[in-house]
């Protein structure tokens, strides 16, 4: 696991799809992420989005909250109370040509259709036609602020009714268990 500090000191051979850990300048770890650049693109580049975080690390209201300050985030805040933007921050009919050429979503689905068009046009091929994209851990999705649910891979697609019967069975046996164990403790 390589490392990225905030000012963009960064250590040897950092790939791109690769996890770091992101770090202040005073050593303390903020977040687990996926790194979105190599360390040669790191050391030449003077802004833009170097890691996806997957996880974060750091206590909840450690340092004041400075995120959504800048021109792009008003600017984008003031179009979604206008409508100009649905909830989510997505373009919609009312968006200006501008906008939509010079704003990029880094969350926007890979292959540039929006959410809700994917969805309309094949629900239920959709992920098979998806390109495979590297995968991190297969049961744990990575979170999002969208709502991507369709996005997500169902953790028991195709099983048989006998493979779905024996696995419900498992789980209460073991639910069983682990309420009996309780039991035993509390009366210990």
């Amino acid at each position: 696991m390589s490392v990225i500090r905030l000012t963009l000191g960064t250590e040897a051979g950092i790939e791109v799809h690769e996890e770091v850990v992101l770090m202040t300048t005073k050593g303390e770890a903020i977040a687990l992420g996926i790194a979105q650049m190599s360390t040669v693109e790191l050391s030449t580049c003077d802004h833009g989005v170097v890691a996806k975080v997957k996880r974060c690390i750091m206590e909840r209201d450690l340092y004041p909250r400075r995120w959504g300050l800048g021109p792009t985030a008003v600017e984008k805040k003031k179009m979604k109370a206008d409508g100009k933007l649905d909830k989510y921050g997505r373009p919609n009919e009312a968006t200006p040509a501008q906008w939509n050429a010079s704003y990029k979503d880094f969350n926007a689905p890979l292959n540039g259709t929006s959410v809700p068009a994917a969805i309309e046009a094949a629900p239920s091929s959709a992920a098979q036609e998806a390109p495979a994209a590297p995968s991190f851990d297969a049961d744990v999705s990575m979170v999002s602020n969208g709502d991507d649910s369709s996005k997500k891979r169902k953790r028991h697609e195709g099983e048989t009714a006998e493979e779905k019967a024996e696995r419900k069975k498992k789980k209460k046996e073991k639910k069983e268990k682990k309420s009996k164990k309780a039991e035993e403790s509390e009366s210990d």
